[in-house]
């Protein structure tokens, strides 16, 4: 009865492993699908405003800093 048991348990386990790899290669789809194919020769300006959008520079740090 054990042996059936744990049996089942292996089988169980294999299959939930099975599921799991296929989904994650059907997210995935292939290894560089996540890379990020940046173009060389453009700077964040032009791309903002390739995008319609402008770059503004961040307010420089405060010189105390609230605790």
């Amino acid at each position: 009865m054990k042996k059936r048991m744990a049996r089942k348990s292996l089988l169980t386990l294999a299959a939930i492993v099975a599921l799991v790899a296929a989904a994650g290669l059907f997210l995935m789809r292939g290894r560089d699908s996540g890379a990020v194919h940046a173009d060389f020769g453009v700077t964040t300006d032009s791309a903002a405003a390739a995008a319609g959008a402008r770059v503004q520079p961040t307010d420089p740090p405060l010189k105390v800093e609230p605790k």
